[in-house]
């Protein structure tokens, strides 16, 4: 494509971010325990500019997320939560 200058794309993020989140474990008896956590993902700011024969262009946009997760533990050696067997680890 002769006299058709190619489009130029550039991006540019910031590489630091943040998470928050609680959960909780309960156990269920016999070395099992359910657990159930949340997190906050924050991932900063993505940038790109799109350069064309026809003029620049930036689109920025946010990165986040939010994570559920639920889980199902065994504890080897039996017990561990109470009932004599102590709770060290």
């Amino acid at each position: 494509m002769s006299g058709v200058a190619p489009a130029v794309a550039t991006v540019r993020d910031v590489k630091a971010g943040w998470t928050a989140g609680a959960g909780i474990e309960g156990a269920l008896g016999g070395g099992w325990s359910a657990k159930l956590e949340y997190l906050y993902i924050d991932l900063g700011k993505l940038e790109q500019t799109l350069s064309t024969p026809f003029g620049t262009e930036t689109f920025s946009s946010r990165v986040t997320d939010n994570i559920v997760r639920v889980g199902l533990n065994y504890r080897w050696g039996g017990g561990g939560y109470g009932g004599g067997y102590g709770t060290g680890y």
